[in-house]
């Protein structure tokens, strides 16, 4: 291998996922990892985008995209493109690898199509009221991830972290 990889391949990390994570500061949404420290290359690479409503539920922005042409046909383009990026920006945050992975199976009752549609009132009206619904989401999910992160947290200190310490020869996890 010659020369260096093409970083924009990392889709997670650049690309579409980069402006949420410059939003969150490369902190996890959920659980809080990443904040109160230096910036660390290990655990930035480890964040992914978080979808409150996800791609079954039509939470991807292409699909918002069309749920809001649908809802706004008399809008321009320009109009609809805008709306849909503000209704994306409230369904995106940063997680960690484990916070997402541990929530991604989360469906509302609701799909994003149905929250586009039952919204009534003006384009900002509809904003507001979807902003709302995903920040209710969104806070079930936080409290969820952050209980599943104690509870997988106490056990790795109990039965995991002495064996990883005895196995690389470090009894304090000093190196």
């Amino acid at each position: 291998m010659t020369g260096q990889y093409d970083f924009r391949n990392c889709q997670s990390l650049f690309g579409y996922a980069e402006a949420v994570h410059r939003r969150s500061g490369g902190i996890c949404q959920l659980c809080g990892c990443g904040g109160g420290h230096d910036v660390d290359f290990d655990l930035w690479r480890q964040m992914t985008v978080e979808h409150i409503i996800g791609s079954s539920q039509g939470g991807y922005f292409h699909q918002i995209k069309e749920a809001v042409a649908k809802r706004f046909p008399e809008l321009s383009d320009g109009e609809q493109d805008s709306l849909s990026r503000r209704i994306d920006e409230a369904n995106t945050k940063t997680a960690c690898h484990f916070c997402n992975s541990t929530t991604s199976r989360a469906h509302h009752h609701r799909s994003m199509g149905e929250l586009i549609a039952g919204a009534t009132g003006t384009p900002e009206e509809l904003v507001a009221s979807v902003t709302r619904e995903l920040t209710a989401i969104f806070e079930k999910k936080r409290e969820t991830a952050q209980w599943k992160v104690g509870s997988v947290k106490s056990a790795f200190e109990a039965q995991v972290k002495p064996e990883l310490l005895k196995a690389s020869g470090r009894k304090d996890g000093s190196t």
